[in-house]
């Protein structure tokens, strides 16, 4: 038997500490990307719209991004997933979704949802929980508007599935629709 001079434990502890190491990388990516939609989302206040925005990410480098248009442009389905969708296909990286993460600041809707499968979107993270979106916008006393089934639901029953990975930091994904709403 040749030796190598490293013994197995070291050559295990190396492999432990590149394995934890490229964790702490790729979580670190994670937050930052997940950060960026936040970002997208005080943006799209800013210009006047809701306060949501969303991402593609493939190998944690961002390959478009989007914010909701639905009132400063002229369609009312114009939400920052569906406008994703529609600026990677109008760019030519519509075939880059299956392979990158989507991350949006805000559980996406029924419709952003389909949007996104038959685009062929496979994974979805995001912050604010429709649920809870749907507490910050509602003013006291009034009926809450919004959908009781979740993103995660619909993904589970689609083929291929589509995974939803969240709510994440739902307090910072919160900020944004602070005296949004009412």
């Amino acid at each position: 038997m040749v030796s190598t001079g490293v013994s197995a434990d070291a050559t295990v502890a190396t492999s432990a500490d590149r394995l934890r190491d490229t964790y702490i990388w790729v979580m670190a990516d994670h937050d930052a990307l997940l950060t960026r939609s936040f970002e997208l989302a005080v943006e799209a206040r800013a210009n006047g719209d809701h306060p949501f925005g969303a991402l593609l990410a493939v190998n944690g480098e961002i390959v478009a991004e989007a914010v909701n248009r639905v009132n400063t442009g002229p369609d009312v389905t114009a939400h920052a997933e569906t406008e994703l969708v529609r600026i990677l296909e109008r760019d030519g990286k519509l075939g880059q979704l299956p392979d990158g993460i989507v991350y949006a600041s805000c559980e996406p809707c029924p419709m952003c949802v389909g949007a996104m499968f038959w685009a062929g979107a496979r994974r979805v993270v995001y912050g604010l929980s429709a649920e809870r979106l749907i507490e910050v916008a509602t003013a006291p006393g009034a009926v809450p508007i919004g959908f009781t089934i979740t993103a995660g639901d619909i993904g589970r029953t689609a083929s291929p599935l589509l995974e939803f990975d969240g709510p994440q930091r739902e307090d910072e994904a919160a900020e944004a629709h602070a005296g949004f709403w009412y």
